[in-house]
């Protein structure tokens, strides 16, 4: 087994495997450590369609198109659902990269590492790291294969990918919570012979906005062999639940019935499973939103979840760790060339942009003062393609355009959370001079 070389990356994840891509494609010897055996299931299997020039650069596109569902838009819907707005990609990106990918991440995180091995990677699965040392000379990382004896592995340079285990920044002591974002808990399973609306069988990802002490949401997303539901709750309300529940259903059969009580409270969701088989058992996540003060240094970077992990209510993840690994391996590059952290440095400011940008957004879906994404419909006092040129910014954070314009898109967040600006925004969408729109910053420059 070789223990040496260039590059090191923890972790096989989607963030991992397309920075090992990324690397290896450069020249560079890139040893993954990845301590699952893959394929494996994971949470989180919904996409933005800014990926789509990704997986082309990757050469996974014809792959992506043959094995997953395509995703036109996204659906929001009240909690009792009397109300709906559609978001279609296609009304700001034109071709075919406004369609995007829904796809169970057995599948698609396991066609992402081996795509990794085809360009040279070496990949280690069952590969548990245990131990990290920066040297003088390079790094060394400790880890046990299928729990056997520790092994130590060398390199010049390691790159954290390791998701929520975030080792790094644990080791290091730079991991903080973002502060603005509660803690949730997440459950989930996949459903058969379900009865899906409009929205879900043309492909749009469903959420349910559930408001009160819950301050969570319900996400539908269509996959090619069953129905993903899942529920985000608040900590504190699923704690409260969880009490409760454990008197009756035990400490193995609380999170199931919490599962279904969520699930059977919700008439858009109970519309759909009508006559519905639950076919897995539900799967349990937490959600602690943090990120990482420290992003890199002359041994190591971190990216994808490792770096920071948001409230995955968007649908952002996959997109924000293969960008960041595109735009990191091109600095890694720079920088062990003896060119300088120039560019290393931007990477970490787009992505840390694109981070806040989505922040926002996250914080104002969750603030009861701000108005309701299921609420965003076309008036009937003004034209259908005023109401799609108004909300194209809004389209284009959803589709995934977030790593530039940062101030400017959190402009326009911004307008969503003042009642005032609000009624400014509904007058101006319905006057016929457009450039009246770009006072509330909606609309594109």
């Amino acid at each position: 087994m070789n223990t040496s070389a260039d590059i090191i990356i923890i972790g096989g994840g989607p963030s991992g495997s397309s920075t090992a891509t990324y690397l290896a494609r450069l020249g560079y010897n890139v040893l993954v450590l990845e301590k699952e055996h893959f394929p494996r299931e994971h949470v989180g299997e919904s996409m933005l369609p800014f990926t789509y020039d990704l997986f082309e650069e990757l050469g996974l596109l014809d792959e992506m198109k043959a094995r997953f569902t395509r995703k036109p838009g996204v659906t929001f819907s009240n909690a009792d659902a009397s109300q709906e707005s559609h978001w279609c990609f296609n009304r700001v990106i034109d071709g075919p990269q406004a369609l995007s990918f829904h796809a169970r991440r057995a599948h698609f995180d396991d066609l992402l590492l081996r795509n990794s091995e085809k360009n040279g990677a070496t990949v280690i699965e069952g590969a548990a790291v245990t131990g990290v040392d920066f040297e003088p000379k390079g790094v060394k990382v400790t880890a046990e294969i299928d729990h056997g004896a520790p092994q130590t592995f060398e390199a010049r340079f390691l790159v954290d990918a390791s998701g929520q285990n975030a080792f790094v920044a644990r080791k290091l002591g730079t991991q903080k919570p973002f502060k603005r974002l509660n803690v949730r808990q997440a459950l989930s399973a996949h459903w058969v012979d379900t009865k899906l609306d409009d929205s879900l069988a043309n492909g749009n990802i469903k959420i349910v906005h559930l408001g009160g002490e819950k301050l969570g949401w319900i996400w539908m997303i269509p996959i090619k062999d069953s129905l993903s539901i899942g529920v985000a709750l608040n900590m504190s309300y699923a704690k409260q639940e969880r009490k409760r529940l454990m008197a009756e259903h035990g400490r193995d059969g609380w999170e199931k019935a919490l599962y279904l009580q969520e699930v059977q409270s919700s008439p858009a969701v109970m519309s759909v499973l009508e006559g519905a088989k639950m076919i897995d058992a539900v799967a349990s996540n937490g959600d602690f939103s943090y990120y990482s003060e420290k992003k890199f240094d002359d041994q190591f970077a971190i990216v994808g979840d490792a770096s920071g992990f948001l409230d995955p209510i968007f649908s952002s993840g996959i997109y924000l760790g293969m960008m960041s690994a595109k735009l990191v391996s091109a600095g890694i590059d720079e920088m062990l060339k003896g060119k300088g952290k120039a560019r290393l440095e931007q990477a970490y400011k787009d992505i840390n942009g694109g981070y806040q940008v989505v922040e926002e957004l996250i914080c104002t879906f969750y603030e009861p003062n701000s108005i309701a994404f299921s609420d965003i419909t076309v008036d009937k006092n003004f034209g259908f393609r005023k109401f799609e040129t108004a909300y194209s910014i809004l389209h284009l954070i959803l589709a995934g355009d977030f790593f530039k314009d940062h101030e400017r898109y959190l402009k326009a967040i911004a307008t969503l959370k003042s009642a005032e600006m609000i009624e400014k925004f509904k007058s101006l969408t319905g006057h016929a001079d457009e450039a009246k729109m770009h006072e509330v910053c909606l609309m594109p420059a």
